[in-house]
């Protein structure tokens, strides 16, 4: 199953514990921010953080003292777009770190007074001191006091949005979710003190890993402190060696010290050392090509040894974006497609601005991006959210199944709006449609725990116009922000050569996530144009075309206040029928 955090073994776990609906909640939406296969919109990376605005904001205001990067304007749109993120976050913080909260967006208020007054005669002084002020641990241990409210029981929407904030604390703890995830079973056997699972002390690790091209790497304890080194050879090693696959020729075991939440992540942060590392050696030799190997073994601790590679999703059959080269996309694809092999994080996010760069995108035209998302976000929760509600319980859902029917061995839907449909509260449904509604009830409260949440949610903001635009509203603000902050990514690593930034792994996993997103409506918008014979329309009037639609669809929101008329099936697709539902 795609989605970890509702396997048989966890569910089982929560039931034998005798879990109430916000506890499984707060654990379902923390392994589900942390899944490394969940897509933006649920991804961690994706969250509307405050947090993560305020550390993006020093990270920015202390480059732009330090070394005038991001220059004045960019700077600007970062302190902005971090302000309305902080608006957004306040009935959350209502918890807990209210007055932090209000501090910080008092210090970036001030910073952006500066900026409109002075411009590009901004004292980097200024930025200097407002980055001093700015404390994202201030934010982070505010948040650390939810976990008791979150546990007891906190109403939604609120629970939804603390829930987020918490992943994030938690991401950036240097947590892994599948190391969590274990964690949390044998913890929910025997239950003990939560915010030590969450948030364990980082201790030291042995991580080994295997370089290959090499047998020796010379002088590799001066560049990489505490290393150690062991040269290969396969013949030489036993034959149920857990290396025995990865050696083909000359390679070199590496052993080094890293301090880390857990094995997972301490693998992860190794991997990262010692491939800045080989930077060092693939420049001295340049006809020599070195490469880590995806397996990993860490002993803990406590002499624990987990073993483990580089996660990698398959699939049995792989599908194109487009079954044809669509020409102007071709510098994107390879580009995104080389944002995800890259180790190092920030270089990862600057491929990632790179390759929607490739599209035609510059900074001038994130906001048309930015609401193009938006769209493709309220498509793809949906699309989720019927994979969460069917997951179980065939029995249960085939009232469902009959009026939202799926098709493949991956169960797409034939109608997104079908769905739609069900989920929308009418006053008199029909007799199979009701069957579907009263199915999809059954389902969340057999699932109980987020689940549930993400049903009532859902059905809430479709009762509800003005809830759904405002949700739109955020989305288009999240990827606004990310976008900026992407830009800002890809100068620091590109022009100013700063090659870590606090929270740059959630950094990395954004940029590749909305540039899938983009190729993927651009991929679909190409295709439909070619069925009709059509000329392929220029990815840049693609966004504006969708920006306008994303505002007038809000506007249509907030006049009508019903979505009964409301269409996604093809919402970010070539044709205007994203208010057409129900005129067939």
């Amino acid at each position: 199953m795609r989605y970890q955090y509702l396997d048989a073994r966890l569910r089982q776990a929560f039931d034998d514990a005798g879990l109430s609906r916000c506890q499984r909640a707060l654990l379902q939406g923390v392994l589900r921010a942390l899944d490394p296969d969940a897509h933006l919109g649920e991804h961690v990376a994706g969250v509307n953080s405050a947090v993560l605005a305020v550390m993006r904001a020093r990270t920015a205001l202390a480059g732009h003292a330090a070394e005038d990067q991001p220059r004045w304007n960019l700077l600007r749109r970062v302190v902005t777009t971090s302000i309305t993120v902080l608006d957004a976050a306040a009935p959350a913080y209502a918890h807990a770190g209210a007055t932090a909260l209000a501090e910080a967006r008092q210090v970036l208020h001030d910073v952006d007074a500066a900026i409109a007054a002075d411009g590009q005669r901004l004292d980097p002084a200024v930025t200097a001191a407002a980055a001093a002020k700015l404390d994202p641990a201030v934010l982070t241990a505010a948040v650390k006091e939810w976990l008791g409210p979150l546990w007891n029981g906190v109403e939604l929407p609120v629970r939804a949005r603390m829930v987020a904030e918490l992943a994030v604390v938690t991401a950036c703890h240097g947590r892994d979710g599948r190391h969590l995830r274990t964690d949390l079973l044998r913890f929910l056997k025997k239950p003990d003190d939560l915010a030590q699972v969450l948030w364990p002390r980082p201790r030291r690790h042995a991580v080994a890993l295997v370089v290959r091209g090499a047998r020796v790497l010379r002088h590799l304890d001066g560049l990489l402190p505490g290393a150690r080194q062991e040269p290969l050879h396969r013949n030489r090693l036993p034959r149920d060696d857990f290396l025995k696959d990865v050696v083909t020729g000359s390679s070199v075991l590496v052993r080094m010290p890293v301090t880390a939440a857990d094995a997972h992540t301490a693998a992860l942060l190794g991997r990262r050392a010692l491939s800045e590392v080989l930077d060092q050696y693939a420049a001295g030799e340049r006809l020599t090509e070195l490469d880590i190997a995806p397996v990993w073994q860490v002993s803990g601790p406590t002499g624990r040894v987990t073993r483990g590679t580089e996660h990698q999703r398959t699939v049995g059959n792989a599908y194109p974006l487009t079954a044809y080269w669509p020409g102007e996309l071709r510098s994107a694809m390879r580009v995104a497609n080389l944002a995800r092999q890259v180790d190092a994080p920030m270089a990862s996010a600057g491929l990632a601005w790179s390759a929607l760069e490739a599209t035609g995108l510059d900074p001038g035209k994130i906001a048309w991006l930015a609401k193009a998302c938006a769209l493709q976000v309220l498509r793809q929760h949906l699309v989720s959210l019927h994979v969460v509600v069917t997951g179980h319980d065939r029995e249960l859902r085939a009232p469902l199944d009959a009026w939202v029917p799926t098709t493949g061995v991956k169960h797409h839907l034939r109608s997104v709006d079908a769905w739609l449909e069900v989920l929308v509260r009418h006053n008199r449904p029909a007799g199979p449609l009701k069957a579907a509604q009263d199915a999809v009830i059954a389902l969340a409260a057999n699932e109980g725990g987020l689940v549930q949440d993400l049903v009532e949610l859902w059905r809430a903001r479709l009762a509800d116009a003005n809830l759904l635009a405002d949700w739109l509203q955020e989305q288009e603000d999240t990827a606004a922000a990310t976008l900026e902050w992407l830009y800002v990514t890809r100068n620091l690593a590109f022009h100013a050569g700063t090659f870590a930034a606090p929270g740059d792994v959630l950094t990395a996993h954004a940029g590749q996530a909305l540039a899938d997103l983009t190729l993927e409506f651009l991929g679909n918008w190409r295709t439909r144009e070619r069925q009709r014979g059509q000329a392929e329309t220029p990815a840049l009037d693609v966004y504006r075309r969708l920006a306008q639609r994303k505002d007038q669809l809000t506007a249509r929101l907030r006049r009508a206040g019903s979505v009964r008329r409301l269409s996604v099936e093809d919402i970010s697709g070539p044709d205007e029928k994203w208010w057409s539902r129900g005129n067939g």
